[in-house]
């Protein structure tokens, strides 16, 4: 299903993209108030009382229940742990875009898609930018990286990945419906991983001290990054192959730093930059690639000939 994206479904992921990378800044803030996951069950309890005014979606509560558990209990447990244990906003958002290669894998795999030759170089490129950017940030005098919370936000990628697939095998929900629905599931089992993790006196302690900029990061991240943005997302997967659709988050690096260096005063050097334009230089190819394949100066697969009568 290699189909083409409307203007309007450009602009739309490219925002998504934006929201997204706003919201690491909203969650290294939102961390300054409260331990991870606390803040994880809290961003998506928010979100319950939306029920009352949006339908349960056409689902089962058992797959329901499976993409709360991946979505918000494994991707953003692990996001959150890795960002708590010391990754900072902007390579968070880098490390957390290998998605859009785990969901393109698990999408030849599991729906057996077939991604053309031009979304491969376009992911080729995109995937050499955040690289630079990996390599430059990852030096002993920036950053030292922690096993643990590098592995802790690929792993949340990797969710991300199987959260994608799942999403798009939902044909019949509607996806802001489904958002919304399925914050029922991760608060529970997230306040239990920081009772175990935290103790019930700082989790008591976090929230009694809760500042209003803490309160602004649970409402972004839970109303406007998790229940709106993947709402449009999780629509777009619907309509569009993974290969079309997922390629666009690797704009979220490229927002996440800029907004990271403004509102958190994060450095970026100028190899930084030029990466974030390599990788959206990708990002340009592969919106491209449908029209660049009926172009004549590119290669073209023959027809097959076939015999006449003889």
């Amino acid at each position: 299903m290699e189909n083409r994206l409307g203007i309007g479904e450009v602009l739309l992921l490219v925002a998504v993209a934006l929201i997204w990378g706003f919201n690491f800044v909203m969650l290294k803030v939102g961390l300054d108030d409260m331990p991870p996951f606390l803040f994880n069950a809290l961003r998506f309890a928010i979100v319950i009382p939306c029920i009352l005014f949006i339908p349960k979606p056409d689902l089962s509560w058992s797959r329901l229940i499976q993409l709360g558990i991946v979505f918000g209990v494994l991707l953003f447990g692990l996001l959150l742990l890795g960002m708590y244990l010391g990754v900072p906003a902007g390579l968070a958002s880098l490390i957390m875009q290998t998605q859009v290669f785990f969901t393109v894998l698990l999408g030849m795999v599991l729906l057996a898609e077939r991604p053309s030759w031009l979304r491969w170089l376009a992911m080729l490129i995109g995937f050499s930018g955040i690289a630079i950017i990996g390599y430059s940030m990852i030096e002993p005098s920036s950053f030292e990286a922690k096993a643990t919370a590098f592995l802790s936000v690929v792993g949340a990628a990797f969710c991300w990945g199987i959260a994608n697939i799942m999403m798009k095998r939902m044909t019949s929900a509607g996806m802001q419906s489904v958002m919304v629905w399925l914050s029922l599931v991760p608060p529970l089992p997230l306040y239990a991983m920081s009772l175990i993790m935290d103790g019930q006196p700082r989790i008591t302690s976090a929230l009694v001290n809760l500042s209003w900029v803490g309160v602004i990061a649970v409402i972004y991240t839970g109303l406007i990054s998790t229940a709106l943005a993947y709402g449009i997302w999780g629509t777009m997967l619907k309509r569009h192959s993974t290969a079309v659709v997922t390629p666009f988050a690797l704009l979220v690096p490229v927002f996440g730093f800029s907004l990271s260096a403004i509102f958190l005063g994060e450095e970026y050097s100028v190899l930084q930059m030029t990466a974030a334009g390599v990788v959206t230089a990708g990002l340009a190819l592969n919106v491209a690639a449908p029209y660049l394949q009926q172009s004549r100066f590119l290669p073209r697969k023959k027809a097959p000939v076939r015999a006449g009568p003889v």
